[in-house]
């Protein structure tokens, strides 16, 4: 993933955690708006009820001055939001609207009452007061309901927004999560490159680096550095190809390998080099060790027709350190080659 794509998906991911965090905060608004609504809803419908009950008692001679003043206070919190039965003031102009003209009517209503009191002979007005009061208290209930209705229908797509937010995030930390474990693996597989030569199936480079520069362990014994450089690779390459002599080094490679073990390392130092380290021998094991190569290399030629592995090889033993033995061993193995070449009189 390039620069500008990271960018871009942290752009992205920021904005919608804003967004997400905006939308959260109205969601938690509106809930709280709608269970305050429902709550409205709820002591509209008192107030409804308890009216037709107040005319029922009064019109039978049965005063209920405590029953007409808990409506009077529903109705006063019900405008203001103040009170002790925990009421919105509901944030509607044409709920407040309906709600005032129920108020207005609601303060006639009980001056009628009052008056029956007095002089019965009002009892069909009472009555029929009532029942325009009902009505009003209706459509209150109603213009309250729809209000809630709208609110939450503002709820739902909040929600789908939020759910397609969270969506949208959770698909770029999955990308990011994908990208990340690729790069991981990508990573991974450069640092096994550059540690293990694959087409040899040896240590790589870094890994006879490695060996070369970590301070020799006494105890380990006596050290070794053997160094190896194939012969006539170009030539090989010249006459039969690349691969012919990717089949050589191949085959050299696996010549050493046999041989490696927890005292013995070998790896790929360059092209057509090769170094083995090697602890816990004497020289005599040491040469040992080039005389089976040696062996190895003869069988293998015996039987390959045309392409025969030809190296150098030189080795330092009981160096003070492994680089300054590298550097002899080196040196070592240039000079078998320069003899080699002058017995052969080709390279």
């Amino acid at each position: 993933m390039n620069n500008n794509r990271k960018l871009l998906y942290k752009i992205v991911q920021l904005v919608c955690v804003v967004i997400l965090g905006i939308v959260l905060f109205n969601i938690f608004q509106l809930v709280e708006i709608i269970q305050g609504t429902g709550r409205v809803i709820n002591y509209t419908g008192i107030i409804r009820g308890g009216t037709q009950r107040l005319v029922k008692l009064e019109t039978n001679g049965i005063p209920k001055d405590d029953l007409m003043l808990y409506l009077d206070e529903i109705l006063d919190e019900l405008q203001t939001g103040q009170g002790q039965y925990d009421l919105d003031k509901l944030n509607d102009i044409p709920y407040l609207e309906k709600l005032s003209e129920l108020n207005d009517y609601w303060d006639a209503l009980q001056a009628e009452i009052l008056i029956y009191r007095g002089d019965p002979g009002n009892q069909g007005k009472v009555i029929q007061m009532s029942e325009n009061y009902f009505n009003m208290a209706n459509d209150v209930v109603g213009t309250a309901e729809f209000y809630l209705e709208q609110k939450t229908k503002i709820l739902t797509t909040l929600e789908l927004v939020m759910v397609i937010l969270l969506g949208l995030l959770i698909v770029i930390s999955l990308q990011q999560a994908i990208t990340e474990i690729q790069l991981l693996r990508k990573n991974k597989e450069l640092a096994t490159a550059a540690y293990y030569d694959k087409p040899t199936g040896l240590p790589g480079r870094l890994s006879c680096e490695e060996k070369i520069w970590t301070p020799m362990d006494r105890k380990e014994g006596p050290f070794g550095m053997v160094m190896f450089d194939l012969n006539n690779l170009k030539c090989i390459n010249d006459s039969y190809g690349h691969s012919a002599g990717d089949v050589l080094i191949k085959a050299f490679a696996d010549i050493l390998n046999h041989l490696t073990n927890e005292n013995v390392f070998v790896g790929r130092y360059g092209g057509d080099e090769f170094i083995m380290i090697v602890k816990n021998h004497r020289e005599e094991q040491i040469e040992q060790l080039l005389t089976e190569i040696e062996l190895a290399t003869i069988r293998y030629n015996q039987k390959s027709d045309q392409l025969k592995i030809q190296y150098a090889v030189g080795y330092e033993y009981g160096g003070d350190s492994l680089p300054q033995m590298l550097e002899k061993a080196d040196e070592k193995m240039y000079a078998n080659k320069t003899a080699i070449k002058a017995d052969t009189n080709e390279f």
